[in-house]
């Protein structure tokens, strides 16, 4: 399939169509229907995004833009009073009025880049809460993945005593060598160990979520690994939704509408202005007033400032956006593929280990203690099938943790994870 890849204002002007078309109509669902989100789960999001210092930055922003588009659309000149009085052979008076006229529609142009950076910053906005809510949802699996990793080392560590203790027992009896006990020493020892490098991770999960949430606690929200599958995707549909590329392609607009801004600033806007007076003329002892009215027409004459050099600086800037633009365009397009491959592999992994029937880990390792003991296997086999078993639900959980990052990478990348939550964008 050939592949063409356009540049400049073709490339940007199409982009901007194919966004208008897609935000018009829906998207339709790449997989199947997702479980809903616990109400629990819903609360912490909406609080984390309700306190954020970053999403109340995105939010202050917002309403910034929204003041700088109402000031734009306000005149760009006031009038201005003019009074006059002089006093020599004669006495004048006058009071005139001027009104500069915004010939060329520099208040237009002023509307239209507010109103493009307006769209930028509310977009900006949303691509904000999408990556916190992203955040959360990863920091959530880890935590979880590490929770479930540190009670399954206790039960190791279970495990392990009680093999030292039988095997303690069966020593002094005669029915195991001393190398077989230490066999089993070791074991206990590395299984300690290992409950304090899992009970480390956990403590540095909880502060990773700490640190997104705002908020250290220890009854977080359950997370469900009952996920979807993800089916064909359309790429260039979702890249279309996403906040990201639509606040990039607002700057792209706000350039263009700056050009114009500037071209517009080249040309004078000329200042029409009248008054009326009375003149009262001393001579030969006699008073004689005169009326006075007077027009004035005044052009600036950009003589020794052309302002070309900032229309070629806004020219730069739009070549900049639309290369931005691009840019992003790419990066999120390969983005949005590893993720969705990313998820494609850890759900097919871990629905592999639910279709084995996850067996009982007690009955597993009941039946590998009855034939320890009874001397059909050796302590060093025991050994060997008990730290698979235990290593294969490692294995299980770490993938259910790796589900769940990829599932919230999906969703940051594919800008649906409003959609999956619920969440409704405050305004």
């Amino acid at each position: 399939m050939a592949m063409f890849f356009l540049q400049g204002p073709v490339y940007t002007r199409l982009l901007s169509t194919l966004i208008l078309l897609f935000n018009i109509g829906t998207v339709a669902a790449q997989d199947h229907r997702a479980a809903a989100p616990s109400p629990a789960l819903l609360n912490l999001v909406r609080e984390t995004l309700d306190r954020n210092p970053g999403v109340l930055a995105a939010r202050a922003a917002v309403d910034a833009a929204e003041a700088r588009v109402r000031g734009a659309d306000r005149p760009l000149y006031n009038p201005q009073l003019e009074v006059d009085a002089e006093q020599s052979e004669t006495r004048t008076g006058s009071l005139g009025l001027s009104q500069a006229i915004d010939w060329t529609d520099k208040r237009g142009a002023r509307t239209g880049v507010a109103d493009a950076r307006l769209s930028a910053v509310q977009a900006e906005y949303a691509a904000v809460r999408q990556r916190l809510g992203g955040e959360l949802l990863a920091a959530l699996g880890r935590y979880q993945a590490a929770q479930a990793l540190q009670q399954l080392a206790q039960q190791r560590v279970a495990l392990m005593q009680r093999f030292l203790d039988l095997a303690e027992k069966r020593r002094q009896v005669g029915d195991l060598s001393q190398v077989e006990l230490d066999l089993a020493r070791l074991a206990h020892t590395q299984a300690t160990l290992q409950l304090s490098q899992t009970a480390s991770d956990l403590a540095a999960a909880g502060q990773d979520l700490a640190a997104v949430t705002g908020e250290s606690r220890r009854d977080w929200p359950a997370l469900s690994a009952d996920l979807p599958v993800l089916q064909a995707i359309d790429a260039e549909s979702i890249l279309t939704r996403l906040p990201a590329l639509r606040a990039a392609l607002a700057r792209v607009n706000a350039a263009r509408s700056t050009v114009t801004l500037r071209s517009r600033e080249r040309r004078p806007d000329p200042t029409l202005g009248a008054r009326a007076g009375q003149e009262r003329l001393f001579r030969n002892g006699d008073d004689n007033d005169y009326s006075l009215v007077g027009l004035t027409l005044s052009i600036p004459l950009y003589v020794r400032n052309d302002f070309r050099a900032e229309v070629e600086v806004s020219s730069a800037e739009l070549a900049q956006a639309e290369q931005v633009l691009q840019d992003r365009y790419r990066r999120a397009r390969a983005r949005l593929l590893s993720a969705a491959d990313r998820y494609r592999l850890s759900h097919s992994a871990w629905a592999a280990w639910l279709r084995t029937g996850q067996p009982s880990l007690g009955s597993q390792v009941s039946l590998l203690e009855r034939i320890w003991r009874s001397g059909e296997m050796s302590t060093t086999d025991y050994l060997v099938q008990i730290n698979q078993t235990l290593d294969t639900r490692t294995n299980a959980l770490e993938v259910q943790g790796r589900l769940w990052t990829a599932w919230a990478d999906w969703l940051v990348a594919s800008g649906r994870i409003d959609d999956w939550l619920g969440q409704t964008r405050r305004r």
